[in-house]
């Protein structure tokens, strides 16, 4: 077989396999680009069930053999954890992460048990607060006797500490990052591990004794702050400069962790070999990853797990990589709960180009509502999701073009846009107008005849329109009650008795449409009230009709007209009055 034709076949099963959950793996092709594909990217997931699997698996890439050396930190906080990057590169040693007890921390002694060598070392970064000193005990019980603490008094003692310990003394670049925040060391730990910069961590607006003790004893010839004055304040870098006045220091800095992050990335690898994907909003995949990050000094571009695209300046960073026709592996930290299969291939697209900055991502499906009869017009333009999270209106095309709101209902139009592969679906709901009022009954359905009675006469109301000042009679509008106009023998009340009559029911029908006269204030011209109680409405507020001598009228005293609907539904009459 043509060999063209076996590496197309080998990417596309490499590429597609990124979509396939599993619960923990560590895929990684090798791929590099040839002369014959000029644009492959390899794309790969680190990751496992939780952030101690998810540390375990990237472990297990880093040193799938023996190792000399481990780092253990806590997975719960990042503050003893965010300089350990730089002694983890400089002891090959793979960075794992313990949770509060030795029993829960199963994955990273798996790890230790397997591949630490028994001659190795195993650095414990933080005092016996976060780590306890079981662990140490444990390791000990496994044979593993060299075990070393790094702490100090607090965060800022600890990442001193940790810079004291390492062996290149010789460092002439130091970075300051955020001990209270913890984006901006993550983004630059890779490149400070990969060149032996140490990472001091300090507050917000002052630089603690042991840091300035360090800086003062080393004298380093170049500062980077990590991050803008609204997580490490103009005081701290004018204590720098006062401290060092011959050293250069540099602020990294944007308007956002993934701006900072970008920056950073952008100087320190504008041609990466691999990009590192990671959630901005947690430190536990990125920190584990950051020794792997830092063998070839790459970036670990962070990502907000939140919304479904890219961050803008990681949309631009990438964009500027397809522009230098650079083909770096894209690797992701975490599992698609973090990293989803959807940024992965955006990001690829990106890179590769089949896809820019301001391409749509996404539009969303509309639904809205009108009244009936009222107005409706389709929208012009539609918001679209960008690759860079952008969102920007562009025109849309309907079909079909026209709305009706004659019918109560719900109908859908499709939409189209030029340059999106996708349809995009308006609903629209036309609903019934809010009444001004509206009044129930309730009746035996039971009592045949009777309920035929109130059907036919509520049915003649139905749809009944008044025009403003119009006076309405009951007597009038719904007809005299006879045999031929369908109408049943049923009870009603002559005198002070109960008694068979035709149409009875239809005092209920009357009765409840003058309780929606009375609701919406129009002036009543006849109302008569029954000789015995009944029980549909409250005393006094009922309407007898008898044709042709007892009538309800009222007066449409609104100044707009008045449309009347009633309904029959099981056991319920019901009048509604609307104005328009």
């Amino acid at each position: 077989m043509n060999k063209k034709i076996v590496a197309f076949i080998e990417i596309v099963f490499l590429c597609s396999c990124i979509f396939i959950g599993t619960p923990a793996y560590a895929a990684m092709g090798n791929l590099s680009p040839t002369a014959d594909s000029s644009q492959i990217i390899s794309t790969n997931r680190l990751s496992g069930n939780n952030k101690f699997e998810t540390a375990k698996v990237i472990s297990e890439y880093y040193g799938n053999g023996k190792v000399k050396n481990v780092i253990l930190t806590t997975g719960n906080d990042f503050a003893d954890a965010l300089s350990a990057s730089v002694l983890a590169h400089e002891k090959e040693a793979p960075i794992l992460l313990v949770d509060t007890s030795v029993d829960r921390s199963k994955d990273a002694f798996d790890y230790v048990i397997e591949h630490l060598d028994s001659t190795g070392t195993a650095y414990i970064i933080g005092g016996i607060v976060i780590i306890g000193t079981e662990f140490e005990t444990k390791l000990n019980e496994l044979g593993f006797k060299n075990v070393v603490r790094i702490a100090g008094m607090d965060r800022y003692d600890t990442s001193y500490t940790i810079a004291s310990s390492l062996n290149d003394l010789t460092a002439s670049t130091v970075v300051i990052s955020s001990g209270e925040q913890y984006p901006d060391a993550l983004s630059i730990s890779s490149f400070a591990a990969n060149k032996g910069w140490p990472i001091l961590l300090t507050p917000h607006n002052a630089l603690p004794q042991g840091i300035k003790n360090f800086l003062l004893e080393r004298k380093p010839s170049k500062v980077y702050i990590a991050g803008g004055v609204g997580v490490i304040s103009g005081n701290v870098q004018s204590e720098i400069g006062s401290l060092l006045p011959q050293t250069s220091v540099e602020r990294l800095m944007g308007q956002s962790r993934f701006d900072t992050n970008v920056i950073i990335a952008e100087t320190f690898a504008p041609t990466p070999s691999t990009v590192y994907l990671a959630t901005g909003y947690g430190f536990a995949d990125a920190l584990a990853g950051s020794v792997i990050a830092a063998k070839n000094g790459d970036p670990i571009i962070l990502i907000d797990p939140s919304v479904p695209t890219l961050p803008k300046s990681v949309a631009g960073y990438f964009g500027k990589l397809y522009a230098k026709v650079l083909n770096p592996n894209l690797v992701s930290f975490g599992g698609s709960g973090v990293v989803t299969d959807d940024i992965m291939k955006i990001s690829r697209d990106l890179i590769w180009g089949t896809a820019k900055e301001t391409t749509i991502y996404s539009i969303a499906d509309i639904t809205a509502s009108v009244t009936q009869n009222n107005n409706y017009s389709l929208p012009t333009t539609v918001q679209a999701k960008l690759y860079n999270s952008d969102t920007l209106d562009v025109p849309v095309k309907w079909n079909p073009t026209s709305v009706d709101t004659a019918s109560i209902g719900s109908r859908v139009y499709d939409g189209v846009v030029d340059g999106y592969s996708k349809g995009i679906k308006l609903s629209l709901t036309v609903k019934e107008p809010m009444p001004i009022s509206q009044y129930s009954t309730y009746f035996d359905p039971n009592q045949v005849n009777r309920t035929v009675n109130l059907s036919l006469a509520a049915k003649a109301l139905d749809g009944k329109l008044l025009a403003p000042g119009e006076r309405f009679s009951f007597n009038k509008t719904v007809g005299e009650r006879t045999a031929e106009a369908g109408y049943k023998e049923a009870m009603i009340i002559e005198g002070d008795v109960f008694t068979p009559g035709l149409g009875g029911g239809i005092c209920q029908v009357s009765s409840t449409l003058y309780n929606a006269v009375r609701l919406a204030n129009l002036e009543i011209l006849e109302r008569h009230q029954h000789t015995l109680p009944i029980s549909y409405v409250p005393p006094g507020q009922d309407a007898t009709v008898a044709y042709p001598v007892l009538d309800f009228k009222f007066r449409n005293s609104l100044g707009v007209y008045i449309l009347m609907r009633s309904s029959v539904e099981g056991n319920t009459l019901t009048f509604k009055l609307f104005g328009k």
